[in-house]
């Protein structure tokens, strides 16, 4: 599929309608593009299908029907499969098609398919996500505002500019982060950090609950200085108000991103014993309640610690 006329929205296909890839297709839809999707489920598309999005059977199908394929799968090893496995979407795009992965990936698993890729004249990207989460967890989840971290050429970057802010991308969120590796980076980091983040409020909310002290009290201190963190201000709270500790991504997932971050400090040479104590904290609640437990699990690890929900 050659490149679309200048004025004309390129064809996206999009692969992986969980519950980052559903909101962002339905904005994309909204914004005019027209959409080729493919998921594990046609169930998860038919919300999608309703405002004009067409299924395909295979990914192969939306390599072939679309200018430019997106990616938001749960692991390396699934964007490495879907692309350039047996039957794979790279197979059959066409010269001048783009490849962008917004999954949290490895540069490895890019490097491998850019290989394959660049002969072809198609071009790589990637472009990982955050949701912008002013709002207890599971309500930040209903809509596609999002942070976007952009690896890959810059000229290709500002060819899907567009695409990125009809995807969802905010206002002033959307970043070039360099070339190819650098948007991974910069979202495993992210994670990386907010995981900190859990681990650590976790902690001081099991040692208050235990003194007895009004956690919403603490909360609204520590928000009000130096210690405040997103986690702190809004994502505590679905558990608060709710015990809601978000399965919409699920702790093994988390523990995936960790694991994607110390081997960026291994590949550094840094010293991260930080990190990996938090890595041995949430494995300790991925055992402890299920690979499929939500993402907050280390939140009801120090809850049960505590002897007490965090319910102020």
């Amino acid at each position: 599929m050659t490149e679309p006329t200048k004025g004309v929205l390129p064809v996206v296909g999009l692969i992986g309608l969980g519950n980052l890839g559903n909101p962002m297709a339905l904005s994309a839809l909204a914004a005019g593009y027209k959409m080729v999707v493919h998921s594990l489920s046609k169930a998860e598309a038919t919300n999608l299908l309703e405002r004009g999005a067409k299924w395909v059977d295979s990914v192969a199908e939306v390599g072939a029907q679309s200018d430019v394929v997106i990616t938001v799968l749960p692991a390396p090893k699934h964007v490495r499969e879907i692309m350039i496995g047996s039957g794979g979407a790279l197979e059959q795009m066409k010269p001048g098609s783009t490849f962008i992965d917004m999954s949290t990936s490895s540069v490895e698993v890019a490097e491998e398919i850019k290989a394959v890729a660049a002969p072809r004249g198609i071009a790589v990207m990637e472009a990982p996500v955050s949701f912008l989460a002013k709002a207890p967890i599971g309500e930040s989840r209903t809509g596609a505002s999002l942070q976007i971290f952009v690896g890959g050429a810059e000229e290709d970057f500002a060819k899907h500019l567009p695409l990125f802010q009809a995807l969802g991308g905010m206002p002033g969120q959307i970043y070039y982060a360099g070339l190819n590796g650098a948007g991974y980076g910069i979202k495993v980091l992210l994670n990386l950090l907010w995981f900190i983040h859990a681990a650590g409020t976790s902690e001081v909310l099991a040692i208050a609950s235990k003194l007895g002290l009004d956690l919403r009290v603490l909360q609204q201190a520590l928000c009000s200085s130096p210690s405040q963190s997103n986690f702190l201000q809004y994502d505590i709270n679905s558990v608060f108000e709710r015990g809601n500790y978000d399965d919409g991504f699920t702790i093994d997932l988390v523990c995936k991103d960790i694991q994607l971050g110390l081997g960026l400090g291994e590949k550094t040479g840094i010293d991260i014993p930080v990190s990996r104590i938090v890595e041995e904290v949430h494995q300790r609640a991925l055992q402890m309640y299920g690979p499929k437990s939500g993402e907050m699990s280390v939140v009801k690890l120090y809850e049960d610690a505590a002897g007490a929900p965090f319910r102020p």
